[in-house]
């Protein structure tokens, strides 16, 4: 049985930590405990004070929870620990609380660490070993989030499924959960699978962004600007989502790779697949709006992205 491995990513300005984490509960709550195996508890990995472990418990609020592994904290001189935990699903809301009592974390708000799996960690790549099936609609997921010095948010959500339990409906409505939210203050990132170590996503233009399956852009565009593309959604005065096939997108798939090409000549002909260099920089994020009466006009004067 086939299994596609890929993590969607977001940015939201000039909201609350708390309200995306509350979001991020309900997210999980709503659309990934009935698709995914789901026991009475989650694998929390946190960054966390050392005086909070002791004989091999983790303590907080009164509450105890045996761990799994700790490590160290290789960015601030060995003071707080990494931290790997069962935690009830009832006690999901004391997760963000507990990653923020470490001192470090308030001194450097940017080392901020907070992911929490349906599974632990060993099992995670115990399944990405593609001997070792997945059972029907009993993928993996890992959710983290990180709260950046400018005040904006970043959240990912990481997925083990199954090519047959994942399909675009399904995407679209989980990118719409936290798009009807938080628009216009909100960018998706799309949707970035991950290959085996010897592939590595390339355009069809040198330096340029390569599509994936959900690929997003800071600009207005129609879908008829892009033929070639499955779908393209306009978000306004935030950007458009291109869809590029129904099913899930394998870069590894000729016929696939086929369409995307074809999609990356619209783009460029449009002046609209962005430059990066081999670390994906500058982030899509980080890009300007652009509507299409400004796009045009710049076209007319020979500007690109």
């Amino acid at each position: 049985m086939k299994k596609i491995d890929f993590i969607m990513h977001f940015t939201v300005m000039q909201h609350s930590f708390d309200r995306v984490f509350k979001d991020m509960l309900a997210f999980q709550k709503e659309h990934l405990q009935e698709l995914f195996v789901c026991n009475d508890t989650v694998t929390v990995k946190l960054l966390t004070e050392r005086r909070n472990i002791k004989n091999g418990m983790v303590n907080f609020k009164d509450k105890s929870y045996p761990v799994i592994k700790t490590s160290k904290n290789y960015n601030c001189n060995y003071k707080d620990k990494y931290v790997e935990f069962p935690l009830p699903l009832a006690d999901l809301a004391l997760m963000k609380d507990f990653a923020l009592t470490s001192k470090e974390v308030r001194h450097m708000p940017e080392i901020f660490d907070l992911n929490w799996l349906n599974v632990p960690y060993k099992e995670w790549h115990k399944y990405e070993d593609k001997h070792r099936p997945i059972e029907k609609r009993h993928g993996l997921f890992k959710l983290d989030l990180l709260p950046r010095a400018d005040g904006s948010v970043v959240f990912g959500h990481y997925f083990l499924m199954n090519e047959s339990d994942i399909n675009k409906t399904l995407i679209k409505e989980w990118i719409f959960f936290y798009l009807d939210k938080y628009l216009p203050h909100c960018r998706f990132q799309g949707i970035n699978r991950f290959y085996p170590s010897r592939v590595r996503p390339f355009s069809l233009y040198k330096k340029r962004m390569a599509l994936e399956w959900f690929s997003f852009l800071p600009a207005e565009i129609l879908p008829e600007e892009v033929p070639s593309a499955n779908e393209v959604i306009y978000l306004p005065n935030c950007g458009s989502i291109i869809i590029s096939t129904e099913q899930p997108y394998d870069f590894e798939n000729p016929e696939m790779r086929k369409v995307t090409a074809a999609i990356e000549q619209e783009l460029h002909h449009l002046g609209l697949l962005p430059l990066v260099d081999h670390f994906g920089i500058p982030q899509i994020s980080d890009l300007p709006f652009i509507s299409r009466e400004q796009r045009l006009k710049n076209m007319s004067r020979g500007s690109r992205i």
